[in-house]
């Protein structure tokens, strides 16, 4: 297939996925959300609430491998969806699409489609590769926008939190579409502008085990980094055991879906690059921003 047949190709399935006439999900990824479908029927997913209902969703991906750059894989942007293979990012997309259904006696792909597009890209719109919510505190802003998280973060005690972000733009050549076209580079330096005039909050990381009694299962936890540039390194999903909280998450170290074997604050005890966490707490109920999203 010669370049124009190519492009030509993934212009007409853009199309189609951004219209609804056809869903992005290949045959593997199918049977695994029948597999889902059989497991929230074992486990009454829809009979929990919403911190325990992520919490056992996530045990569903657990030992699924770990992968990165997958939705990086298409030449043209669009919701790339793979149930297979997991980073930390989109193992908790998935599990948040997931949790989101409205009926989990038949799962529909069409909605956990709708609900990754939701989760992943600004105002549900994908337009190009700025669209996608690339930073996780640009994210978590526009999940809270929605009343879909809420970033509790300053009430855990948090301190000020500004991380300047900018590495995007400033290494364009890291990104493929960044760097085949010039003004997607300048559209994501306004991004990144907009970003840093907001104020953060997060917990030091030496400060997690004071405030581990107020963090709950299902919290989305954004690890924070001093990477220059970038706002956080690494996402996951807070599990209490007693008055502990331990990480679930796509272990780029481990290669899959895992639990930590000890407490968040020892976790992340020797890794020098992260700092502390920030903590976003589900709602219960949706805006009807969300729910009148198309």
């Amino acid at each position: 297939m010669n370049s124009v047949k190519f492009i030509l190709l993934w212009v007409c399935l853009f199309c189609l996925f951004s219209s609804g006439k056809g869903l992005p999900v290949i045959k593997a990824d199918s049977v695994i959300l029948k597999q889902f479908g059989e497991y929230a029927a074992q486990k009454r997913l829809g009979e929990l609430s919403m911190d325990k209902r992520i919490e056992m969703i996530g045990r569903f991906f657990l030992g699924k491998p770990y992968k990165s750059g997958t939705l990086n894989e298409v030449q043209a942007e669009m919701p790339v969806i793979n149930l297979r293979e997991l980073d930390c990012v989109t193992f908790v997309e998935n599990v948040l699409a997931l949790a989101l259904l409205d009926n989990y006696n038949v799962i529909s792909v069409r909605e956990f489609v709708n609900n990754i597009v939701r989760l992943r890209y600004r105002n549900g719109k994908i337009t190009d590769y700025t669209s996608r919510l690339h930073y996780s505190t640009d994210w978590l802003y526009e999940m809270e926008r929605l009343h879909y998280l809420n970033d509790v973060t300053e009430s855990l005690g948090g301190n000020s939190y500004l991380p300047n972000v900018g590495f995007m733009s400033k290494h364009p050549s890291k990104y493929p579409p960044l760097a085949a076209d010039k003004q997607l580079v300048k559209k994501m330096r306004d991004i990144e502008m907009s970003i840093n005039k907001r104020t953060y909050y997060y917990i030091p990381k030496s400060e997690i085990k004071a405030v581990a009694n107020k963090i709950h299962t299902g919290d989305i936890l954004l690890i924070t980094t001093n990477i220059q540039g970038l706002d956080t390194s690494h996402l996951g999903i807070a599990v209490k055991k007693g008055r502990k909280i331990y990480l679930m998450h796509a272990s780029s170290t481990g290669k899959k879906v895992v639990i930590s074997t000890v407490p968040l604050e020892t976790y992340m005890a020797d890794i020098s690059s992260q700092t502390g966490i920030i903590v976003a707490r589900p709602n219960l109920v949706l805006s009807e921003d969300w729910l009148e999203m198309p």
